[in-house]
């Protein structure tokens, strides 16, 4: 997993509050468990709609508050995270606000690892090894 300077700065900063001191600490772990886990299931790893944009959302859910680390693929089990956002911040599904996150994920693809383009695809196995069965991905309604 690379991680975008914001989400690096995220992670190392110091809080004066020790929940958030401790939901940062959580949200590390989560992220570390892209790299070491032998399986990863839809609950923690989805792709998000539209599938031609190829962002996908690591869920950090636990404790509150609830956060979403943005990103695209750069190879098989190889992510990108690009951005995060607070999920309470987003709204449903097809929210402006996550239009604007994907946005911001891609542009800081771009950004990042322009002339390459993220891995495309809705298949998990594609994208994670250990990927169990399940639903990673969500058509339009």
């Amino acid at each position: 997993m690379l991680l975008s300077a914001e989400l690096w700065e995220l992670l190392n900063a110091t809080y004066d509050d020790p929940e958030m001191e401790d939901r940062m600490g959580d949200l590390q772990a989560d992220l570390e468990f892209f790299v070491e886990s032998p399986t990863i299931d839809p609950k923690y790893l989805f792709h998000l709609y539209p599938a031609r944009d190829a962002v996908w959302e690591i869920r950090s859910v636990r404790p509150a508050p609830s956060i979403r680390v943005l990103g695209s693929f750069a190879d098989k089990d190889v992510f990108v995270a690009t951005n995060y956002a607070l999920r309470s911040e987003l709204g449903g599904w097809q929210s402006r606000e996550w239009k604007n996150v994907k946005r911001t994920a891609h542009r800081r693809w771009t950004a990042l690892l322009q002339p390459y383009d993220p891995r495309r695809g809705t298949d998990a196995r594609a994208f994670v090894s250990g990927a169990i069965d399940g639903k990673y991905f969500k058509e339009r309604a």
